[in-house]
């Protein structure tokens, strides 16, 4: 063999902590940079906030907080510019959404990180239930936004409506409307597989896709067989 032939010893000796650079702390960062990292970095915001062990005051403001952002866009929805699915799927009125949200999306975040957390588990998760908390609702405040975007595009359509038909049709009509869903599940698919250690975010976001088509389909023959019913009631309140 030639002189320059290289050996296995001659190899340098490269090891993975020497190519992967150390994620910059945020502590310090403000609300909305870390919100606005979160939209190219998901993984990386979620587990700078896990690893700063937030209150639960903390954490409680986090869903406050997309509680207001999600009542802002359904207010669009509903006050600034109903569509007519918006009209058809959102019946109540502006007050009661507000309370709607306030309480039920609350206390709904909470029942439905218990059961993150216990799934994450059963797929071989290793993240805390506190940990399991700071992914969802970290999740829902940056998605919330979106679902705002979404609103107002759903507006520019009720605003053709009278112009041109078409856009009441829910081909049309309804897809604005679970641009915020879709944001959720990415966000929160991206969320929980960093909380549990998953290394593949994409088996995540399945599972909560098909989870959400599964809710949906079930909500809407829910409120189709009894929505009036339950709005009559919410109305007496």
């Amino acid at each position: 063999m030639s002189d320059h032939s290289l050996h296995e010893s001659d190899l340098p000796d490269v090891h993975l902590s020497d190519v992967v650079q150390e994620l910059e702390p945020l502590s310090g960062m403000s609300l909305w940079a870390r919100m606005r990292l979160s939209y190219a970095d998901m993984r990386h915001t979620t587990r700078a906030l896990i690893e700063e062990r937030p209150s639960e005051a903390r954490l409680l403001f986090f869903v406050l907080f997309s509680d207001l952002i999600f009542f802002l866009a359904r207010g669009v929805q509903l006050v600034v510019s109903p569509s007519s699915a918006a009209q058809q799927s959102l019946p109540l009125e502006i007050g009661l959404w507000l309370i709607a949200v306030l309480l039920i999306r609350t206390l709904t975040l909470y029942i439905f990180s218990a059961l993150v957390c216990v799934g994450g588990w059963a797929f071989g998760g290793t993240a805390s239930w506190q940990a399991t908390r700071t992914a969802v609702f970290w999740a829902s405040l940056v998605a919330a936004p979106v679902g705002v975007f979404g609103a107002l595009i759903g507006a520019g359509f009720a605003h053709l409506e009278p112009l041109y038909p078409i856009f009441a049709e829910p081909l049309l009509a309804w897809p604005p409307l679970l641009i915020g869903v879709v944001a959720f599940v990415y966000f929160l698919s991206a969320g929980v597989a960093e909380a549990h250690r998953f290394e593949r975010t994409s088996n995540v976001f399945i599972t909560f896709s098909v989870m959400t088509v599964v809710l949906l389909v079930t909500g809407l023959w829910l409120f189709a067989r009894y929505g009036q019913a339950l709005v009559e009631a919410m109305r007496q309140i």
